[in-house]
């Protein structure tokens, strides 16, 4: 297997000073330093910084975003609950930006292979794709989470940036992506044309005032990710004010932490990203600040994982059938007695009568009291119209 730290430069040394106290980040990650490799063996996650800009809207400098996450990063304390983690460093800007991007794939392409998910950093959110693609050899459907305000579509697919990246997520033909969820648009931004486009895909689009209005509900739909990816303009200028895409609406700080957070405590997820944030216009540090505690709380979530996902039997989950009035539906739904979390089964195409193979995905207590007052979920429609 080719080195990944082939493609990967050293962190900066002056990250490592320990003056502020013990116990900090800094003190248990292994971290590739000048002439130094760390150990992947026990990893369950690693920290890549990518130092491309191209990309970025207005040439945004989001290449420096790794380092200055970084130094946030490393001063904070260690969660109760450890696992070993790496920082890997960066991947440096190549001659073109297909040959970062092949670059980045690479490097998550291997970490997958050991079961380590990375942490990528830096650069456009064009840089979900390379992410994407690493999955390619999985030959499994993929589920994609993106959270941004607006959805990047549009525009010349010839020419990806980080405007119309989604393109290149549902266009090829081929592809295994299966569900795509964006949380977080505002519809001032978003033309009703792409609505349009991910209703007739079966895809979710959640608006930013349904979604803060239940953040609970966003849980269920991140447990379902294999891959997460972060646009720091979904976030309001007032907690991060380094978005090349200032908005003065947009997620709280503690509401883009409890999503991260989410993130990581699903057993699926193996891939997130944080992307677009552009140190230049983070003069106090608050924007850095903010992502650094993000991706602790996502590497909180990794270290609870219960691995509870009904793989195989169900025998040991308490289970609740709905039968809808007038109609001939059932749905079944499952509830995990060791953290009360909900799926519910889908037959897939051929099952008849509930005899075919069935698809668990994850759902919340509300889907359960929707169908309970006689109407089917729309997660439970939606799944089932992309497998018909």
């Amino acid at each position: 297997m080719e080195s990944i730290f082939d493609w990967l430069e050293p962190t900066e040394a002056g990250l490592f000073d320990i003056s502020d106290g013990t116990d900090r980040l800094r003190d248990v990650l292994r971290i590739h330093r000048a002439g130094e490799r760390p150990d992947l063996d026990g990893c369950v996650a690693a920290f890549v910084g990518v130092m491309d800009r191209r990309g970025s809207l207005d040439g945004a400098q989001t290449d420096r975003a790794a380092e200055w996450v970084r130094g946030k990063l490393y001063g904070l304390t260690v969660m109760d609950k450890w696992a070993p983690v790496a920082d890997l460093g960066n991947i440096i800007a190549a001659p073109t930006p297909e040959d970062t991007r092949a670059a980045l794939n690479v490097v998550c392409q291997e970490l997958m292979a050991r079961d380590i998910v990375p942490i990528v950093v830096g650069g456009s959110q064009i840089l979900t794709v390379p992410m994407y693609a690493a999955y390619a050899r999985q030959e499994r459907p993929i589920n994609v989470v993106n959270v941004d305000s607006t959805l990047d579509f549009g525009g010349d697919p010839q020419e990806v940036d980080g405007r119309n990246w989604l393109n290149a997520l549902i266009l090829p033909e081929g592809g295994h992506l299966f569900d795509l969820t964006h949380l977080g648009h505002q519809r001032y931004r978003t033309d009703g044309d792409t609505l349009q486009l991910m209703e007739r895909m079966h895809f979710d689009a959640v608006r930013l005032g349904r979604l803060r209005a239940d953040m609970a509900q966003a849980e269920p739909l991140l447990r379902d990710a294999d891959l997460v990816t972060f646009d720091l303009g979904a976030v309001r200028v007032a907690d991060h004010p380094a978005s090349p895409s200032v908005q003065t609406n947009g997620l709280t700080g503690e509401e883009f932490c409890q999503l991260s957070r989410y993130a990581g405590y699903s057993d699926r997820l193996s891939a997130i990203g944080f992307f677009e944030h552009d140190p230049s216009r983070d003069g106090d540090g608050r924007g850095g600040q903010l992502v650094a505690e993000a991706i602790w709380c996502f590497l909180e979530g990794v270290m609870h994982r219960i691995g509870d996902h009904p793989r195989g039997s169900t025998d040991d989950y308490l289970q609740y059938r709905v039968v809808l009035d007038d109609s001939e539906h059932e749905v079944v739904f499952y509830k995990s007695p060791r953290s009360d979390r909900w799926w519910m089964d889908i037959p897939t195409p051929g099952a008849g009568n509930r005899k075919g193979r069935l698809l668990l995905v994850p759902c919340s207590y509300k889907d359960y009291q929707t169908a309970a007052a006689g109407t089917l979920p729309d997660r439970w429609w939606r799944t089932q119209q992309k497998l018909a």
